[in-house]
Parts: structure tokens; C-alpha cells; sequence
């Protein structure tokens, strides 16, 4: 996808395939990286591709509020989800809206035409996946909703799979996970890459599909920037036993709108969202160290290891002693 981008106050934002050294930081292997950096903050696009799929992973930080514009001339099947944040838009086809962190929406434009509401000092990120339509044709008898969908795209028309919102899930953020974090070069890359964009269309179209018309997302601005400071605060201290009570006083919200704004932008409350984080850094411990099951149990918030593996096994469907193996068996593979 060709997109420019426009800030409202300073004019179109040129990317250059030269990243400055500030951006290297941030770059994923092998992708192809367009940034630029100035008095405004800085922006860096890059693209990964597949067989016959783009993938666009953004990342913006703007020092003073602003609106930026996205712009494209090309019709697009893209596949959103947010990453970081809020994304608070205004497209020229869908009217004003909102995707919070793992809010996510298949849909179909003419041309990309959105413009967002960044806040000062605050890091954005969000993926597009690009399809064509032969990778939606397949599926359309398995969701009802895609041949409608399809129609619009056969005759230009912009469309959404669904209007209600959804959430991803922990599936589907894996598969991101591991699409961000392709190792893999050359065409076993393309390959690989193509493979999990399918995948994650999939799953996308299976959640949208379950999703029911509720009221989740529906959160103001000031309550959503709150959550996510609790969710910072739950992040620095996963081995320890804030409450509920604790985190609200923090953050200045009710138990209640703190549980709310939660399941509005997770899909989680509080608990289950510090047990979904423990868990993760839990297995990244476990797959990328030699420190042992008790040690991970402890900084986990657990003080006995056989409830912690029983934990993690509810949760992951394997053991945290699989996970050692497999690490020790890879090891052993790449010696």
C-alpha cells in the first residue's frame, strides 16, 4: 500500500527508507521500514509481506496533540487490529468511531481516507493486513456475512464485516505475536508470513462472527486513558497482590468503571487480565531461560509451584515442563 500521512499542524509527514538511528531500535528484521522524525515526534511504517498479502505494523508518537491524516488512493480488504492505545478516527466512509487496544475490524475502502486523534506523549501501534478477494471466496459458506460483504467489494462499495464491535482474543494476538516476530528469510518468510495472515483471517472472521451487538468499547476518552494507566500499574507489579481496591484509588476510578472499562477494551476484567499477563510472562521465562519452574512460580504471584503449573497448563493446555523440553530440544537442534 502506497499511504500518506498528514498532521494537521504540520503538513504531509515525508517517510524516507532511511531510518533514522533513533527508529533502529524499533525495527523488526527484514522488514522494509519507511520512518521520519522531527520537533513533532516521530512515525515508522513497515512492511512485511506474504504470498499475495501485505502487512503494515505502525507506530506513531506525536509530541503535541494532533489529527493525522491516512491517505491512499488504492482500494483496500484490510484487516485492523490495535495494538496500543486508542484509536480515536474519522473516515470518510464509516463516519467517527473508535478501536481501542485489540479492537479489530475487517472492512473494505475505495481509497483510505481516516483521520486520527493522537494525545501528546503517548506511543500508537496498529497492524493492517491487505488481502485480496481470492482469499475471502473460499470462506463466504462458511460466514453468512462475507457474501454481503463480498458484494460491496465486487462493485467498489465501502463495507464493514460486521458493525458491532469485537475484541481480539488471545488467539489471535498470538498469531500477531508470532507474524511480528517472523525469524524466517527469504521465500520460507513470504511462505510463513502468508500462512499466518490466512490464519488470522480466519480467526478474525470466526470472532467477529461470535461477537453479539453489545455495548463493549464504549468507553469516554478520560475512563479509557485511566485503564490504561492500570494496566500499566498491573504490568509492573504481576508477582505481587495489588487489589482491586488499590488500583482504583490509583487511577481515580470506581472498582466498578475500572472492572467496566476493562472488559470494554480486553474483553477481561482485572483478574483475568493479570492472570492472562502472568501467564505470558510466565512462558517467555520459561522458553527463553534456564531459571527454574519455582523461581517463575514466585515472581508469577505464586507461592507454590504445583499451583502455578496447574495454572498454566489450565490455561495453555501444556505444562510449564513441555516448555523447558521444547526449549532444550531446540537448543540441542541449532548446536
Amino acid at each position: 500500500m502506497n499511504i500518506r500521512i498528514e498532521a494537521a499542524q504540520g503538513g504531509e509527514i515525508h517517510l524516507s527508507p532511511v531510518l533514522p538511528a533513533s527508529l533502529q531500535q524499533l525495527r523488526i528484521p527484514d522488514s522494509i521500514c519507511y520512518g521520519a522524525v522531527g520537533p513533532f515526534g516521530h512515525v515508522l511504517v513497515q512492511q512485511l509481506e506474504g504470498e499475495d498479502i501485505s502487512i503494515l505494523y505502525h507506530t506513531l508518537y506525536f509530541n503535541q496533540g494532533e489529527q493525522v491524516m491516512y491517505m491512499s488512493e488504492e482500494a483496500a480488504i484490510r484487516l485492523q487490529i490495535v495494538l496500543r492505545n486508542s484509536y480515536y478516527y474519522d473516515s470518510r466512509y464509516f463516519g467517527a468511531g473508535a478501536l481501542h487496544e485489540r479492537g479489530l475490524s475487517l472492512n473494505f475502502v475505495p481509497a483510505v481516507h481516516s483521520k486520527l486523534k493522537l494525545h501528546p506523549g503517548e506511543v500508537y501501534s496498529h497492524l493492517s493486513v491487505y488481502y485480496g478477494i481470492k482469499h475471502l471466496l473460499p470462506l463466504q459458506n462458511s460466514f453468512p456475512g462475507l457474501m454481503s460483504f463480498l458484494a460491496k467489494v465486487s462493485v467498489g462499495q465501502p463495507g464493514l464485516f460486521s458493525s458491532g464491535y469485537t475484541i481480539a482474543d488471545a488467539g489471535i494476538l498470538s498469531v500477531v505475536d508470532n507474524i511480528l516476530d517472523c525469524n524466517y528469510q527469504g521465500h520460507l518468510r513470504k511462505l510463513y508470513l502468508g500462512h499466518l495472515s490466512v490464519e488470522l483471517l480466519l480467526l478474525a472472521l470466526i470472532r467477529i462472527s461470535a461477537s453479539h451487538p453489545s455495548a463493549s468499547g464504549i468507553i469516554t476518552e478520560e475512563d479509557a486513558k485511566q485503564i490504561y494507566r492500570a494496566k500499566e500499574l498491573v504490568l509492573l507489579d504481576l508477582g505481587g497482590n495489588m487489589s482491586l481496591g488499590s488500583l482504583a484509588d490509583q487511577t481515580g476510578l470506581s472498582v466498578y468503571k475500572l472492572n467496566h472499562g476493562f472488559k470494554a477494551i480486553y474483553g477481561i476484567g482485572v483478574t483475568e487480565f493479570l492472570h492472562e499477563c502472568r501467564m505470558k510472562k510466565a512462558h517467555q521465562a520459561l522458553s527463553e531461560t534456564d531459571r527454574s519452574v519455582e523461581a517463575i512460580a514466585r515472581e508469577s504471584g505464586y507461592s507454590h509451584s504445583e499451583s502455578f503449573s496447574l495454572a498454566f497448563k489450565k490455561y495453555f493446555n501444556y505444562t510449564p515442563a513441555f516448555v523447558q523440553r521444547s526449549r532444550r530440544s531446540q537448543g540441542l537442534a541449532n548446536e
